[in-house]
């Protein structure tokens, strides 16, 4: 396997690298970078390079910036003074915003390596035995399917690229049209995917049902959702005890909690292998990466930060607050004690924090192999809870507060006994902060609901050292908020873009 990686490494993701330095090509049509069968030497099947590969580069640079970006600081989760995020901030993204460009390429490149590697599969197929290449294309439709999930929440209407060497210039389809595309690319792999992970962290039929669960969710389709978590719920997947091994302690990666996960390599001498996270995170000035990465260029906003219920055991793990102590890190000076002064918002994110090299041989300057869950079982619990609640503002029923209160046990909070809307909702706040959930969660709930909130969160931040005189920020929402624009890179190479969404041909 080891050689297997090396060649793929060489033969593949070099293609790849190419994606992001022609982008302007990429947002034109679909990348000419494909495989073909000679890419692959004798007894090497496709499945081996779709199994190192689509787990971690052509999402780099979505998990870079763009997903906490979008999903935690454009909906209110985080405070920044860093201009390439103030107009997440701000909610007044526009379509130059490269934070927003890279997303999509990124996006993009998932479907567009997904659609390659199915290709070489078929080309391929007489020489694989059926499991094989049924599961090959499983993964890849797996893929492909996450990424237009992400790209349909945030953007609306997009191009549904289905095979390799599309034509150039797709017009976008419909929006029910990129959710039918999605459903049926996940089915697919529900079906065809392994019971199991055929490998530690690769993706199984069960996973596939979790991802499908939450399209049904997000469209509202509260059976659907309640049947596939019911049936995945105290099986195969568990909370683990410790929340804050999830995201800072990389050998704890796929863990029991852990569905799909982005599986990141750190190596020294590799760009866009790696997490990233850890160096806009770390507090500023204080040395924990052991490098000169650390810029605190995340903060929690003040209203995540009001948003924690006494003794919750996940604040600590999730955010820093004054006077918090973290023996784990900074271990050669004894430990690491958080003060508020290193924060306009008297807080710092704790979440993707791993340490330095000097603690760690698998960290290097702006670079963790600490994995991005995208997937997990507290969510498929939420997501159940949220599905029996069915949009009703409150409810008591047993199976609904039993997969609730399993969450809050975990995090040392007390159960209840009766589960409104309004507390289910900050539970996922709460629990997946970071994590580049919010945003979706909050349009989930409906626009003038969400428009509600968010004008009430408080997202300013403290003026002087002691954190107390609040210079006070809140967004209220325009009607163009829920969508975010296509970039202009993407609409300059392909102005059919802004053309009305058509339908997709299915047959």
């Amino acid at each position: 396997m080891q050689k297997l990686f090396k060649f793929f490494m060489m033969g593949m993701l070099i293609p790849l690298l190419s994606l992001f330095s022609c982008s302007d090509e990429f947002l034109d049509a679909p990348s000419e970078n494909q495989l073909t069968p000679s890419d692959l030497p004798e007894g090497i099947t496709a499945f081996d390079g779709i199994a190192e590969s689509l787990y971690f580069k052509p999402w780099f640079t979505f998990n870079d910036k763009f997903l906490i970006a979008i999903g935690d600081m454009y909906a209110g989760n985080a405070f920044t003074f860093d201009g390439a995020f103030a107009q997440f901030l701000n909610a007044q993204v526009t379509s130059q915003n490269p934070i927003l460009t890279e997303g999509y390429v990124s996006l993009f490149s998932v479907v567009d390596q997904s659609n390659n590697l199915m290709k070489l599969v078929e080309d391929r197929k007489s020489e694989l035995p059926e499991a094989s290449y049924k599961n090959a294309i499983a993964i890849s439709r797996f893929m492909r399917a996450n990424a237009y999930f992400y790209l349909v929440r945030t953007f609306g209407a997009v191009p549904i690229v289905d095979k390799a060497g599309s034509a150039a210039q797709p017009k976008r389809n419909r929006v029910e049209d990129v959710y039918k595309f999605i459903k049926l690319d996940l089915e697919y792999a529900a079906a065809n995917l392994p019971e199991t992970s055929t490998k530690k962290g690769y993706v199984n039929k069960t996973v596939a049902m979790g991802v499908l669960a939450k399209v049904h969710l997000t469209l509202h389709e509260y059976v659907a959702c309640a049947s596939l978590t019911q049936e995945i719920m105290g099986k195969q997947y568990s909370l683990i005890q410790e929340y804050g091994n999830l995201f800072s302690s990389p050998e704890n990666n796929n863990s029991a909690e852990s569905m799909f996960a982005l599986q990141w390599k750190a190596i020294a001498t590799e760009w866009g292998t790696q997490n990233t996270n850890q160096a806009y995170i770390v507090p500023g000035g204080t040395g924990i990466t052991g490098g000169g990465d650390g810029w605190g260029v995340y903060l929690p906003s003040i209203s995540l930060q009001a948003g924690f219920e006494p003794k919750d055991s996940r604040k600590k793990n999730t955010i820093m607050t004054d006077g918090d102590f973290y023996p784990e890190l900074l271990k050669n000076q004894g430990g690491f004690k958080y003060k508020k002064i290193l924060s306009s918002t008297a807080a710092n994110f704790r979440k993707y924090i791993v340490g330095s090299a000097a603690e760690r041989n698998d960290v290097f300057f702006m670079r963790t192999s600490q994995n991005t869950i995208i997937l997990r079982y507290s969510d498929i619990l939420l997501m159940y809870a949220e599905a029996v609640l069915a949009g009703a503002n409150s409810t008591t029923e047993p199976s609904a507060l039993k997969a609730f209160n399993e969450v809050r046990t975990r995090a040392g909070l007390p159960t209840k006994a009766l589960l409104t809307r309004d507390e289910l909702f900050n539970e996922r706040r709460i629990e997946f902060a970071l994590e580049g959930q919010y945003f979706f969660d909050l349009k989930r709930r409906g626009l003038l609901e969400a428009t509600a909130i968010i004008s009430q969160q408080e997202v300013g931040f403290y003026s002087d050292d002691d954190r107390t005189v609040l210079v006070s920020r809140k967004i209220t929402p325009t009607s163009g908020y829920f969508e975010l624009p296509l970039p202009q890179s993407a609409i300059d190479t392909n102005p059919s873009l802004l053309e009305p969404p058509v339908p997709f041909n299915f047959n």
